[in-house]
């Protein structure tokens, strides 16, 4: 045998070697598997990162509904809101000058001390106005310090001295006199000067620039904690130089007495009250004098000072103060809180340091 064949017949059982090998491998394992996509694989698509979940949002929590306003009230009485003026009456409290006209349909009625230590009153009427008022007498001092809290209001009156009179124009108060040529008034049956009547009525058509009643410091409550705490007071008597004042509690409110009598009306209506102020004020010569000699004077709204509240039989003690006489009051209890009036009519006596107060 040459040499090429030796080379050949060695290429063919090199062949048929690798063949053999071929065909035991294909047993033991099957087919070829494809080609893993491994992870390093340039052909392989990337895994997405899961979107997050967004937390609820809770909505904005609603705000709260504000309590109703209490309904409004009237100014100089608590009840429902009157609209109409304010006029004010000086009135004879002498026993010459009984029997007294139109008191009883007064909001707030002041006891004003005056000259010889007697008394005058000054009702403040708002709610209604009578067609019938009087005895109307002179203005004083203390009448023009006091009603400017009232804003402009409208006083009935007849006369009076210089000094009162300067200090009545000085205000912002409208006059309604008659000497001054006012309408609405006319002489009754007696003796002058206690037989002088005003219609409020005409005085509130014929006068022009008046004001709503606006208030003057009177906080109104129906009810009270404080009221029931308060010491229980069934009478009250105040005792000026020369004149007495007194009010009881009996039937819900409080008899106005005079003297020692119960208070009428000319008609026969006696005359009660809701609530009684008792407010000490300084007490002062104005500089007047009467046809007699006795000294005029002022007594003082416009300061500080105490009181006492008597309402539903009991009595509540505080101090006042008003800055100026444009200014409302401020009545304020031991704790300085204002204290509660009870809605309805109120008296109001001025009390010098001269007067004393009894109470039962």
């Amino acid at each position: 045998m040459g040499r090429s064949t030796r080379i050949t017949a060695l290429a063919s059982s090199v062949v048929a070697s690798a063949l053999a090998l071929a065909a035991l491998t294909g047993c033991s394992t099957g087919a070829l598997a494809p080609p893993s996509s491994s992870a390093g694989s340039s052909s392989a698509s990337p895994t997405p990162s899961p979107t997050p979940t967004p937390s609820p949002v809770a909505p904005p929590s609603p705000e709260p509904t504000p309590p109703p306003q209490p309904p409004a009230v009237d100014a100089l009485t608590g009840g429902a809101v009157n609209e109409g003026p304010v006029i004010a009456a000086k009135i004879d409290n002498t026993s010459a000058g009984l029997p007294q006209y139109g008191i009883a349909d007064a909001d707030i009625t002041y006891v004003e001390q005056v000259e010889g230590g007697l008394t005058r009153l000054m009702p403040v009427f708002h709610t209604t106005l009578p067609a019938d008022v009087g005895p109307v007498r002179s203005v004083r001092t203390t009448d023009a310090e006091l009603l400017p809290v009232f804003g402009v209001p409208a006083l009935v009156f007849s006369g009076g001295g210089g000094i009162p009179l300067e200090a009545i124009a000085n205000t912002p108060v409208i006059q309604v006199a008659q000497e001054q040529g006012a309408g609405g008034f006319w002489r009754g049956s007696g003796t002058a000067p206690y037989n002088l009547h005003a219609d409020l009525t005409q005085v509130s058509a014929n006068t022009s620039g008046l004001t709503p009643a606006r208030s003057i410091g009177m906080a109104f409550a129906a009810t009270d904690p404080r009221v029931d705490a308060a010491p229980t007071v069934g009478a009250v008597t105040v005792h000026f130089e020369a004149a007495r004042m007194g009010f009881g509690w009996t039937d819900g409110h409080y008899q106005v007495y005079r003297e020692s009598s119960p208070l009428q009306d000319a008609g026969g209506t006696s005359i009660v009250a809701d609530n009684v102020l008792i407010q000490n004020v300084d007490f002062q010569p104005d500089g007047e004098v009467d046809s007699v000699g006795s000294p005029s004077y002022i007594s003082h709204t416009v300061g500080t000072g105490t009181f006492s509240l008597y309402r539903d039989g009991h009595a509540i003690s505080g101090s006042w103060s008003r800055p100026a006489p444009d200014q409302p009051f401020q009545f304020l209890d031991g704790a300085g809180q204002p204290v509660p009036f009870k809605p309805g009519k109120t008296w109001v006596a001025l009390v010098p340091g001269s007067a004393t107060v009894d109470q039962s």
